[in-house]
């Protein structure tokens, strides 16, 4: 019976200990550093793509992918455009590399040009998939 008592009681100091320890070198994030892996309220919901436009505001050259006609939509609301102006920009869009997709779009918000509005679903699933 004391063997067991013994047993018991090791296994609660030493459990105790373990807990010490671990809180000594392994300390909990502070709430600040919790809300900064947090995603930004203003993210969509489409990390990738929101942490990629962390990275390229930081670059701001614009970078040209043979689109300068689209240049003439400077200041357009997405929703001003109609269907010949949409398939401009779809003709760019299309004709671009996967991994230049992204530069594109910082390019046009460098120029001030909006994606119309079809457009920015397109570029959102070519993105996600």
């Amino acid at each position: 019976m004391k063997v067991l008592l013994l047993v018991l009681l090791a296994g609660a100091a030493l459990t105790l200990l373990l807990t010490y320890l671990s809180k000594l070198f392994f300390p909990k994030k502070s709430e600040e550093q919790e809300k900064a892996s947090e995603p930004s309220e203003e993210c969509c919901g489409a990390h990738e793509v929101c942490e990629t436009d962390l990275l390229n505001k930081m670059s701001e050259e614009i970078i040209y992918y043979e689109d300068e006609e689209l240049d003439v939509y400077r200041n357009f609301e997405e929703n001003d455009y109609n269907d010949d102006q949409i398939d401009e920009f779809r003709e760019v869009l299309y004709s671009l590399k996967e991994k230049e997709i992204e530069p594109w779009l910082k390019s046009l918000e460098l120029r001030h040009i909006n994606l119309p509005s079809t457009i920015k679903s397109e570029v959102v699933f070519m993105l996600v998939k």
